[in-house]
């Protein structure tokens, strides 16, 4: 019976020990750096069973290994712990729990805490944090007061959340008030699945950092059918340097785009620096003969493109929408007026970018040279 004890003890020693190695396998997902900078994919609002969460610390960051990102910050509620009485309230905990997973696969990991609040202001984020438990205070002007004395990056979270803002979303004065004192720095124009076109108008006029993210509760899986393709929300980061400080730093400096199903949310500056990045063009020598021009047009990132030809390109024959699919290359070809030695020097073309957005409604331009 002492042996059978110990055999079977060895055998789920080894599976779970095995469970424990296997990290499964990272989704390659490629959006190419910016000149001078890294381009960075990451979530800033996760919950654990430290809030109101239904995983470990540990699984948040072996999922964003997974599924390709490189920054993650564990954001769970401070005012709200429906599991503290089984699991220790300590709000630093999660991030400690979580630093060794992150070290070994490579995932820069941020500490951090929702500010938890009645409309106005709501919920808001606050990140590179010292100590989340300083943020647990009677009164929420103090929360942020603390937050501002650590440091950290506020942005407020869903501001368009039905159970806050059921009827309309608004800006409030305590939110002109936050801001006004150096106490809000961004706003969530993307949470979980839903896209907040006030939001993003806010960001541009009063000069806030863009961010995206998914608010998971439950696991990824659970969430996103990832066998399909489907990825949460991400903020992409240009950081000049790889580092957590790298960063802080681009999130004060506004230095983001937001992808959310597909799509691109962004200032015109950094979505017209990601998109010439992730895609690339060559002269079709062979091709481009007699009144013909032909160019091969790639696109080197994990996104599609969907491009919508402008006037002048309608004029040359392109005139249907095109689509550049992650990883491939298109050949595009036009048809000259007369002599193609009459044309000296490339033509350039106008392009709209259909899913990438620099204000609501609005869309990227881009121009393709034939």
């Amino acid at each position: 019976m002492k042996r059978k004890i110990i055999l079977l003890f060895f055998v789920f020693s080894g599976l779970f020990s095995g469970l424990n190695a296997q990290d499964g396998a990272r989704r390659n997902f490629n959006i190419p750096d910016v000149p001078g900078y890294h381009t960075l994919k990451c979530d800033f609002h996760i919950h654990t069973v430290f809030s109101d969460g239904l995983v470990w610390p540990s699984l948040r960051v072996l999922e964003a290994w997974q599924e390709g990102l490189d920054v993650i910050a564990i954001t769970d509620h401070i005012e709200y712990k429906p599991f503290k009485s089984d699991v220790n309230p300590d709000l630093n905990r999660p991030y400690q729990l979580a630093a060794a997973k992150a070290e070994k696969l490579g995932i820069m990991l941020v500490q951090g805490g929702e500010i938890t609040r009645k409309m106005p202001p709501g919920h808001s984020n606050a990140l590179f944090l010292d100590d989340v438990n300083r943020l647990d205070t009677a009164k929420w002007e103090d929360a942020f007061a603390e937050a501002k004395k650590q440091g950290a990056f506020v942005f407020w979270n869903h501001p368009g959340w039905k159970a806050q803002q059921p009827d309309t979303t608004l800006w409030f004065d305590e939110h002109t008030g936050l801001l006004n004192q150096g106490m809000l720095h961004g706003i969530e124009i993307v949470n979980y699945k839903e896209y907040y076109p006030a939001a993003f108008a806010w960001a541009l006029e009063k000069d806030l950092t863009l961010l995206g993210n998914s608010d998971i509760h439950g696991t990824i899986a659970q969430e996103y059918n990832l066998a399909q393709g489907e990825k949460r929300p991400m903020t992409i980061v240009f950081a000049r340097e790889r580092t957590v400080k790298g960063v802080k730093d681009a999130l004060f400096e506004k230095r983001t785009v937001v992808l959310f199903d597909g799509d691109l949310y962004g200032r015109e500056e950094w979505l017209k620096r990601l998109f010439t990045a992730c895609t690339g063009q060559e002269n079709n020598a062979r091709a481009s003969v007699n009144n013909s021009r032909s160019v091969f047009v790639t696109n080197y990132s994990g996104i599609d493109f969907h491009l919508i030809p402008g006037e002048d390109a309608r004029g040359y024959g392109l005139i249907y929408p095109l689509d550049l699919p992650a990883y491939s290359t298109i050949e595009l070809s036009i048809k000259l007026n007369g002599d193609a030695g009459g044309v000296q020097g490339s033509v350039p073309l106008g392009f709209v970018v259909e899913n990438a957005f620099i204000a609501p409604g609005k869309h990227l331009n881009s121009i393709i040279r034939f």
